[in-house]
């Protein structure tokens, strides 16, 4: 496959949100107050609806930088589950890399800086903040939860016969122009595919080092039922793509 490559331009980073009020804030004041503020397109926090509790917040926020770079705006989804929502935002994108990440600071800003260092070495390659690499720092999370987690990534990275220690995170920086050479906008589970469709076409792929921090604002969202459910549709989702050819997956 021919290699792509597009330079580093600017990044726009989307903060997913829904109950989150006091971290919403903190994780906005902290990527507002990094060295490379100004690689950021603009700030974008994406939720539900108008309901969510987030929205006020989102909106005090967004008035009060609304001078400033990067401009922070308020995106309603236009589907109801995340799956909709991975697959419709990078559509918005106008720069030449993207960020997904939660409003929760279980996924720390400062990674952000990370993120646009390397993506300036390397624009055409995705680049994870792995909370499983050697080099990470992980506290608050489930010793079971993160058993599962362990299991189903060795498993994909045992089939696609990749060193990768933590695919199913999308806190990523993800250059665009890898995106819509992915055949996703078909896609029935574009959030499982995020990085396995790439991975699979042997887009270049980097994890660093990251510190997470189990959020304390929100009770998760994972039962036993829900991790089990997750785990087998992301392997059935691996092998299906494992034996789907290329041209299959690539525009």
């Amino acid at each position: 496959m021919k290699k792509q490559i597009e330079e580093f331009k600017s990044v726009t980073i989307f903060i997913l949100a829904t109950n989150e009020t006091c971290s919403l804030k903190q994780t906005v004041s902290e990527i507002q107050n990094l060295s490379c503020v100004d690689d950021i397109e603009k700030l974008v926090i994406v939720l539900k609806n108008e309901n969510c509790l987030s929205y006020d917040t989102a909106k005090q926020i967004a008035s009060m930088y609304e001078f400033k770079k990067p401009k922070v705006e308020i995106y309603l989804q236009k589907t109801k589950n995340i799956e909709g929502c991975i697959a419709e935002l990078p559509w918005l994108v106008k720069s030449s890399h993207f960020i997904m990440m939660g409003a929760d600071m279980e996924m720390n800003p400062e990674s952000v800086k990370d993120f646009i260092s390397r993506a300036k070495q390397h624009p055409d390659r995705i680049i994870c903040a792995s909370k499983w690499h050697r080099e990470s720092t992980v506290k608050g999370y489930g010793k079971f939860h993160e058993i599962a987690t362990r299991a189903m990534n060795t498993f994909v990275s045992l089939l696609f016969g990749t060193k990768v220690a933590d695919p199913f995170s999308i806190y990523q920086i993800y250059p665009i122009s890898v995106y819509r050479r992915m055949k996703f906008e078909n896609s029935l589970r574009p959030g499982y595919e995020y990085t396995l469709k790439p991975l699979r076409c042997g887009i270049e792929y980097e994890e660093i080092p990251t510190i997470y921090r189990k959020s304390k604002e929100r009770k998760s969202n994972f039962n036993f039922f829900h991790l089990v459910v997750l785990a087998l549709t992301f392997c059935a989702t691996a092998i299906r793509l494992r034996l789907t050819p290329l041209n299959k997956l690539l525009k």
